[in-house]
């Protein structure tokens, strides 16, 4: 296992932090891997869901582009949770960045018979 530090921003894996908002994760080879072609993958898609953009009467929430390129970024910060140091995970939670770490209580009025209760 390495250290390496992550900004997503620039979308670059460093074994320097460059950035105060860097993650600190501790990778092996093939997560190094996993992380690069997902990290590359979330650039092109980034680039694509941009083109899209001006497209007139095209709703962001019912956008497949759109609905894969934050599926993607879930992915990154799954994994960057997953192999980060304390203050990594402590610092993603903080950002509610992954929402199925909020616990969120479906129980609760209004989720009931809702096709979006998972």
């Amino acid at each position: 296992m390495d250290t390496y530090y992550v900004s997503i921003t620039q979308q670059l894996i460093h074994q320097e932090p460059t950035e105060a908002n860097d993650y600190e994760v501790q990778l092996n080879q093939d997560e190094l891997s996993r992380m690069q072609d997902l990290m590359s993958s979330i650039g092109n898609e980034d680039e694509y869901t941009f083109k899209r953009t001006p497209v007139p009467y095209k709703s962001a929430d019912h956008d497949d582009a759109n609905e894969k390129f934050t599926d993607r970024i879930q992915e990154l910060y799954q994994l960057i949770y997953d192999n980060g140091t304390e203050k990594t995970r402590e610092t993603i939670r903080e950002q509610r960045v992954l929402t199925k770490l909020d616990h969120t209580d479906y129980d609760n009025k209004g989720y009931e018979n809702s096709p979006l209760n998972k």
